[in-house]
């Protein structure tokens, strides 16, 4: 039987160790998920909005919320791996009204080779313009970069205008790169003239960007940057071991003068 732990709104189960990242221990397990609840609260995340969690595993970050806020919005959480998304849909979404957790088969090389769909053929399970905050906590850190560019653009159909990406990379450049290859992933090997790995036998357990393509990246998605907090993997100040990035949905801009002349005459004539 799964040990319950009394959150401020209900007992939440926990999900048994071989589930967890590394086998962590209930108390290491329930540390994590509340610091990255205080990352995002402290980045903008209000209790009454809805929050899209990529790469959600078992839902830690749901527990966080269940475990230490009073969120009363709505929760949407994805991923690859079947067996997490069962033990999340059995257990903790009947004890959470407004808690999601949905299953993609997208294919990634280390998390779920034999995946039926192609990144470039996933859809987010959310619709689009309805979320105020996306989070990928180590998502893009075991990704290739054309996959971080098919993200980055389902990100942005699905937060609101203004909306905020919270996401973690290990990002590196000309100034940073030497403490790159003595961090504690030593990313040693190169991939492309952007990407740089730790294990020549598994690129994906952790892989770095340099930091201009990464601009790039979020620049052509039509994603803003409002921050980056650099990590400890590679020097940084913190508070993250990888680096933080904060993303912005632009706000659009209200329609000119002539726009709205324009749409006037266009509602007038189609009533003839």
């Amino acid at each position: 039987m799964n040990p319950v732990i009394k959150g401020t709104q209900t007992e939440i189960p926990m999900a048994p160790s071989n589930l967890r990242l590394m086998n962590e221990s209930d108390e290491r397990f329930l540390a994590r998920a509340d610091d990255l609840v205080r990352l995002i609260r402290r980045l903008g995340l209000q209790m009454d909005h809805e929050l899209l969690d990529v790469g959600c595993s078992i839902g830690r970050l749901a527990t966080g919320l269940l475990a230490g806020t009073d969120f009363r919005g709505r929760y949407v959480g994805f991923d690859v791996m079947p067996r997490h998304i069962r033990w999340a849909r059995r257990h903790l979404a009947p004890i959470a009204e407004g808690y999601h957790f949905r299953h993609v088969d997208v294919r990634n090389d280390r998390y779920n080779p034999a995946g039926t769909v192609e990144p470039k053929d996933l859809v987010f399970p959310a619709r689009s313009g309805g979320f105020h905050m996306a989070t990928l906590f180590s998502i893009f850190t075991h990704f290739y970069k054309e996959d971080v560019d098919l993200y980055l653009r389902e990100l942005r159909r699905v937060l609101r205008p203004g909306g905020r990406v919270v996401a973690t990379w290990f990002l590196y450049d000309d100034d940073r790169y030497e403490a790159a290859l003595t961090s504690v992933y030593p990313m040693t090997h190169r991939l492309d003239e952007v990407t740089i790995y730790n294990d020549a036998d598994d690129p994906l357990r952790a892989i770095a960007f340099h930091e201009d393509h990464v601009r790039a990246q979020i620049a052509a998605a039509g994603l803003e940057i409002e921050k980056i907090e650099y990590g400890e993997w590679a020097g940084g100040a913190g508070p993250e071991f990888q680096d933080v990035v904060v993303l912005r949905r632009p706000v659009d801009p209200p329609p000119s003068f002539l726009d709205r002349v324009k749409g006037k005459v266009r509602r007038t004539l189609s009533k003839r």
